[in-house]
């Protein structure tokens, strides 16, 4: 169990980094090393405080994030590891704080990524990062999905297995197509019901 830093020993890199629309989104450097061999009993109110918590893992590229959604073992982690491994950068992993549509790791958490059978890592992270895709875990998914949308913040919502060969590139042709590389024709971004 990781034991909670203390986020003053925090050490913050303050200058922004411009996504390609405008959006700052800003870059933190490796925390203080947090003790990984204790726990520490607080509530789960005071470790996670201002926003909305959510279980689920972050990335981001250019100032614009994938939220991975879903539930323990579903791949959040791993596919968190594979999207850095292609060119985006952490946000949070395990639990991401969300106002609006904006993500942020909790201050406790912020750096840490769990690769299981490795152990927890720590790693660079990025704060303030617009989500503009979330993806649901451990749901089949159908072949052509309907549009659909977050009722809470209007990003393209994706269903997927996250297991399955290719959904790595699943999720980053979905990415895409909300960054206007690819045009979305019909799916879980288009705008009518599909062919």
């Amino acid at each position: 169990m990781i034991r909670i830093p203390d986020p003053s020993s925090e050490v913050a890199n303050s200058s922004p980094d411009k996504g390609a629309d405008g959006d700052a989104a800003q870059s933190v450097t490796q925390p203080s090393k947090p003790d990984l061999e204790g726990s520490q009993s607080v509530s789960s109110r005071q470790r996670f405080p201002d926003g909305e918590n959510i279980y689920a893992s972050c990335v981001v590229r250019n100032g614009k994030a994938i939220l991975l959604c879903g539930a323990s073992g579903t791949g959040k982690s791993t596919l968190a590891l594979q999207l850095m491994d292609a060119g985006f950068s952490l946000v949070a992993d395990d639990r991401v704080v969300m106002r609006g549509v904006y993500a942020s790791p909790p201050p406790q958490l912020a750096g840490l990524l769990e690769v299981r059978g490795v152990g927890i890592l720590r790693t660079s992270f990025v704060t303030n990062a617009r989500v503009i895709l979330k993806v649901f875990l451990g749901e089949e998914g159908a072949r052509l999905p309907m549009p659909e949308r977050d009722p809470r913040t209007g990003v393209v919502v994706l269903r997927l297995n996250g297991a399955f060969p290719g959904d790595l590139n699943r999720i980053i042709a979905a990415f895409k197509a909300c960054c206007g590389d690819y045009e979305w024709y019909a799916g879980a971004g288009g705008e009518g019901a599909g062919l």
